[in-house]
């Protein structure tokens, strides 16, 4: 086994709407490891959601934000599940980060459509308009050379329950050589 075979940190990428957090708690539960989510840690630490934080601060300095919070999150020591944004891809540091020794990524991917009634149905995520569909759509054109470069596990969350989508992105680990803990 080589240091980058045992996972320390299990990262979910991947665009709002795919399932990060819900898809977080089912591998944090399984594995017995603590789930460190972006939104949440940004909530915590700004005592705002992302929503309201986006129409004051901006995109951008949400994006700084969950940099900040992708970055904390694989340091230090012990185990956990990480949910990022998936405007961790945009930035080379983060990129650099996920591709260290010790960090597995599963990248969760949906239909735009899919990922737009999600988006409508959570009160936390900022609102980019009429149209989240588009939206989600080109950033997912934007964003699929970024994603595709950490070399991650990908599941499609279209038609799968939760419990399914960790269940696969375990067994696709487990059949890289990837170990968990």
């Amino acid at each position: 086994m080589t240091p980058d075979d045992k996972v320390r940190r299990l990262v979910l990428v991947g665009l709002m709407g795919t399932g990060k957090t819900t898809t977080g708690r089912v591998l944090a539960a399984r594995l017995g490891w603590p789930l460190r989510d972006s939104d949440a840690a940004i909530e915590a630490a700004t005592g705002e959601t992302v929503a309201v934080l986006r129409e004051r601060i901006g995109t951008d300095g949400i994006h700084d934000l969950e940099a900040a919070a992708l970055l904390r999150a694989l340091d230090g020591e012990g185990t956990a599940v990480v949910c990022a944004a998936a405007s961790v891809v945009d930035r080379e540091n983060c990129l650099e980060a996920l591709r260290a020794p010790g960090i597995a990524v599963v990248w969760l991917t949906a239909e735009a459509s899919v990922a737009g009634l999600r988006f409508r149905s959570s009160d936390h995520r900022p609102w980019y308009g009429a149209d989240p569909e588009a939206v989600l759509a080109d950033q997912a054109r934007a964003r699929e050379a970024a994603f595709r470069s950490l070399d991650p596990v990908e599941v499609a969350t279209d038609e799968l329950p939760p419990d399914a989508v960790a269940s696969v992105a375990l067994a696709a680990l487990a059949a890289r050589g990837r170990v968990l803990g």
